[in-house]
């Protein structure tokens, strides 16, 4: 190693990355990651749950189409162990549970027929749908609000039946206050000089992918996490858990100090692998503005219900992974995995099916209410679902408290602001994660490799 120094804020999945890949370079400089929680891991976590050794209480898969995430997990040697969900069947709930829709990209319509094979849409919401292809192509392209770029171009039924439940689940989010390049694909979609049907049909045909779209490894989500803080410190990176950052100073241009409760340290670069708000106080002595910035990015929390059913109670004919709930219907349950048809590991030992249930989202916070009053909800948000009367075995309650982060329409370009104030004002201080540049476990990692090269471009200059 050289006598240089990198400090990461922040051990989850994008500060955990960005080490590794720093300290994978040759001659790598020193490594030390803080992190407030007294576990690795952030928004990932698990538990023994029902008898089973773990169960992931937050995202238990990455997408495979992105290949960061499944690159870092054959460095850090969980290759073998990766499995995929033992079925790819999903569904939308609209009254009944409906098969999410074949022939459609993140539930926006490739062609006319495929709008009409669904029974998502209401013979209206067909119609509309079906006009798409004859809009000028300027309607719905002149707004980074990606409520507003569906409804312009396919119709509220589209956007409220099929896009956002499929969104939303996955940002915690309103599309009708998400941005529009918040979400690539469908951002690459609109910039086609083509109707977004066309769009989306040829991007249908163009994809060559084959097997399966998520993977996990077998141990859980946890498992990658795991693995990448061995191989930092194998590698001779330092982390300190329970250990916040109070304060981050420059005393002169390229050289920081970075306050802890137990004491200061001296550095060369820092990433910020941490949420947005949670930075603004650490960086108000190197820019006001950014600091307040930073404190107005808001962020959506969510509760994760896991629990148990008798095999007895459960319809023999839901098969599928899940579903979804679309914003006009949800009360309180916003999504429903069926961890026990998902994943083939997920067997209790009493051969209970094991449910994880998602309540609350952007603009309908449930943190606040007591467990009973969250358990009631989710069983009255089922039974009106699927129909049956679950009385639990086992329950598991876990709240992920503004641990979302919103991507507002103009945020990309408030990113970049942020980033020539640092650029400009404490050159070294790079941002990385969800809060800024991405949003999902793959993209994450993606903006950690980011970061890394850009801080050992500073440091090496």
């Amino acid at each position: 190693m050289n006598d240089k120094h990198v400090v990461v804020i922040g051990a989850g999945i994008t500060g955990l990355s960005a080490a590794f890949r720093i300290l994978s370079e040759p001659n790598a400089p020193r490594v030390t990651i803080f992190e407030s929680l007294n576990r690795i891991g952030g928004v990932i976590s698990a538990s023994p749950f029902a008898g089973l050794a773990s169960l992931d209480e937050s995202a238990d898969a990455f997408l495979t189409r992105t290949p960061s995430a499944i690159e870092l997990a054959k460095q850090v040697g969980l290759e073998q162990s990766l499995i995929s969900p033992a079925t790819g069947e999903a569904y939308i709930w609209q009254q009944q549970l409906h098969h999410i829709p074949h022939g459609t990209m993140l539930g926006v319509p490739g062609s006319i027929r495929a709008a009409w094979a669904t029974p998502l849409l209401s013979t209206t919401g067909k119609l509309r749908a079906s006009i798409e292809p004859l809009l000028p192509r300027q309607i719905g392209r002149t707004t980074d609000n990606l409520g507003k770029s569906i409804r312009a171009r396919c119709g509220n039924q589209v956007l409220e039946r099929i896009v956002d439940p499929l969104v939303g689940s996955i940002y915690a989010t309103d599309t009708d206050a998400f941005s529009v390049k918040g979400m690539p694909q469908i951002a690459e979609l609109l910039a086609q000089p083509h109707s977004l049907m066309h769009s989306v049909k040829s991007g249908l045909e163009k994809r060559t992918a084959t097997g399966p779209i998520f993977a996990a490894p077998q141990a859980g989500m946890h498992a990658f996490t795991s693995a990448i803080a061995e191989r930092v410190r194998q590698l001779g990176g330092n982390i300190e858990l329970s250990a916040p950052v109070r304060a981050i100073e420059q005393p002169k241009r390229g050289q920081f100090f970075v306050q802890t409760d137990d004491g200061t340290v001296l550095c060369d670069a820092v990433i910020m692998a941490s949420p947005a708000r949670h930075s603004a106080s650490l960086v108000e002595s190197l820019s006001n503005e950014a600091a307040t910035q930073l404190a107005q990015r808001e962020h959506a929390s969510v509760v994760m219900i896991a629990l148990t059913v008798p095999r007895t109670q459960w319809p023999q004919h839901l098969t599928g992974s899940g579903y979804l709930v679309p914003k006009p219907q949800q009360t309180a349950v916003t999504a429903v995995s069926f961890a026990s048809n998902k994943w083939s590991h997920v067997q209790t030992t009493d051969q209970s099916m094991v449910l994880r249930v998602s309540l609350g989202r952007d603009g309908m916070p449930m943190h606040h209410l007591d467990d009973d009053t969250l358990l009631k909800l989710a069983l009255a948000d089922l039974y009106w679902h699927i129909g049956i009367e679950i009385a639990p075995t086992s329950v598991r309650i876990t709240r992920w408290v503004e641990s979302f982060p919103q991507y507002r329409p103009g945020h990309f370009d408030q990113v970049e602001r942020l980033e020539h104030i640092f650029d400009a004002a404490a050159p070294g201080v790079v941002f990385a994660g969800a809060s800024y540049r991405g949003i999902g476990i793959p993209s994450c990692i993606a903006d950690a490799n980011r970061a890394a090269a850009r801080v050992l471009a500073k440091i090496d200059a």
